[in-house]
């Protein structure tokens, strides 16, 4: 049976991480030397991922400052705000972020999504970050009153 992802959305509170926070392509530089800012960062929203095109990292404001000290950044995005779901998220549901994502691109929102095993992250500029909560905040509320 699936899961309605408004039931999960209905339950969910949000956590909007206080730091401000950096996404860098990084290339081809080396994993070790990018992930050693993850070791300082634990208390933190972090994430590095490997792809086609090399390295990416997310990470805070003070780790960007470090990692850009120690290894060649070919781009960077920022700063954003994580905004992450901080109650329970089944893995198997389906189609959970689809309609906050239609909700916040609709309002002109740049909403950068990150999956994590538990919990779901979304990357928002930090100029829309207080929009961006009272949306998500109305959204959850309507996602309540519908159950």
């Amino acid at each position: 049976m699936s899961i309605d992802p408004m039931a999960v959305w209905a339950n969910m509170q949000l956590k909007i991480w206080p730091e401000r926070y950096w996404m860098l392509d990084l290339g081809d530089a080396s994993a070790t030397d990018a992930a050693s800012v993850f070791v300082e960062s634990d208390d933190r929203y972090s994430c590095l991922i490997r792809d086609q095109a090399g390295l990416s990292a997310i990470v805070e404001e003070t780790a960007f400052e470090r990692l850009r000290s120690e290894v060649s950044v070919r781009n960077c995005y920022g700063p954003f705000r994580v905004v992450s779901t901080d109650g329970d998220l089944p893995f198997d549901v389906i189609g959970f972020l689809r309609p906050v994502l239609e909700l916040l691109n609709n309002e002109g929102i740049k909403a950068g999504p990150q999956c994590g095993a538990v919990f779901d992250h979304l990357f928002i500029y930090e100029k829309d970050i207080e929009r961006a909560n009272t949306l998500l905040e109305g959204f959850i509320s309507k996602a309540w009153d519908s159950q």
